[in-house]
């Protein structure tokens, strides 16, 4: 009977990857996880190939990842790089920044140099590319890969999840406890899995208070500051009676975008309209007024991300290791107030 690779690995307790990476040699184990993977491989009467001297003076070289990101014009993705790259600074590898322009194509491409270029490792920050094909990369390659904002039903790719239902499920509640009821989102790619589930949470806590997300309040826009300005004026544009006295915003950047244009219209935020951005970057403390946003652990969230290649590059990743959720409290500041009187 012929002895699989993922037999080899579940009699270990090791990753089918660990396994592989082992078997091709192509990458740095610790001894300890060696020596416990190749007893497991020759209780079950296979031997696997030794280490050649090529390899192990291959192992001593600066390992370089791929960091893939859709906008490094966005602070968001540069305080997340921060925290790749001291950790990847720690751990003596080096960083090769690629950048899609929030284009699924782009970003298809951008998956094949660095297939070519054949890394010990990718990151990818808000990817848009199918999941079958994430899948199906990893498979092919064998790469260690860690993806941020987004989950996959493979078990050998880090997934690092904010719980933004929860978080805008809370902010949602927060304005909806300073009695707003017509709430606005501004959902930046409403497509993307990122903004179905900013959305998922803004309907839950709409239907708790027995309210509704109206879908003339529910406004697509290009994720930065002139789609956010865009896309309030376009809610601006509607009759009093229907215009949002609240909006929720896909990021920081749509969130300073509707500040303008609401500025623009001769009204004041909070008084006329509340606004809330998601990732506290730096600019959300010093806009007019401050912006009340959600405030993911950004530099964490890149740290753990290089920490999670690093691990199984020695193969001392598990799948149990998969699925890691970081919390993003709700930041108040001043862009938030009660709901204005009604005149009449």
């Amino acid at each position: 009977m012929k002895i699989t690779l993922k037999q080899i690995a579940r009699e270990a307790g090791v990753s089918q990857a660990t396994v592989s990476r082992l078997v091709n040699q192509n990458t740095g184990v610790s001894s300890e996880l060696e020596e416990k993977v190749t007893n497991a491989a020759n209780k079950l009467g296979v031997e696997l190939p030794r280490k050649s001297s090529a390899v192990k003076s291959d192992q001593t070289k600066n390992k370089v990842i791929g960091l893939l990101v859709t906008d490094l014009s966005n602070p968001y993705f540069q305080v997340i790089m921060r925290g790749v790259i001291d950790e990847a600074r720690i751990l003596n590898y080096g960083v090769q920044i690629f950048e899609t322009y929030e284009d699924i194509r782009s970003e298809e491409e951008a998956i094949k140099t660095i297939e070519r270029f054949k890394l010990d490792g990718l990151i990818l920050s808000a990817s848009r590319i199918s999941e079958n094909k994430l899948i199906n990369f990893h498979k092919n390659t064998n790469m260690p890969i860690a993806l941020m904002n987004r989950y996959v039903k493979e078990p050998e790719i880090c997934c690092i999840i904010v719980d933004f239902q929860k978080s805008l499920f809370q902010a949602t509640t927060h304005l909806i406890d300073l009695g707003h009821k017509r709430i606005a989102y501004l959902s930046g790619p409403s497509n993307s899995d990122p903004s179905k589930t900013r959305k998922a949470g803004i309907v839950k806590a709409l239907e708790q208070a027995n309210l509704k997300l109206d879908p003339d309040l529910c406004v697509g826009s290009f994720p930065n500051v002139e789609g956010g300005f865009q896309a309030m004026i376009s809610l601006l544009s509607l009759s009093l009676d229907k215009r949002p006295t609240a909006v929720l915003a896909y990021n920081d950047l749509i969130a300073v975008g509707a500040l303008r244009a609401i500025r623009m219209k001769g009204l004041q935020v909070p008084n006329d309209i509340s606004i809330i951005g998601v990732d506290n970057i730096d600019m959300s403390e010093h806009t007019y007024p401050p912006l009340t946003t959600i405030s993911p652990p950004k530099v964490k969230m890149g740290s753990i991300a290089m920490r999670a290649i690093y691990r199984m590059n020695m193969g001392e990743y598990y799948p149990t290791d998969g699925y890691i959720e970081v919390d993003a409290p709700l930041t108040l500041r001043y862009s938030t107030g009660p709901v204005k009187p009604n005149p009449n």
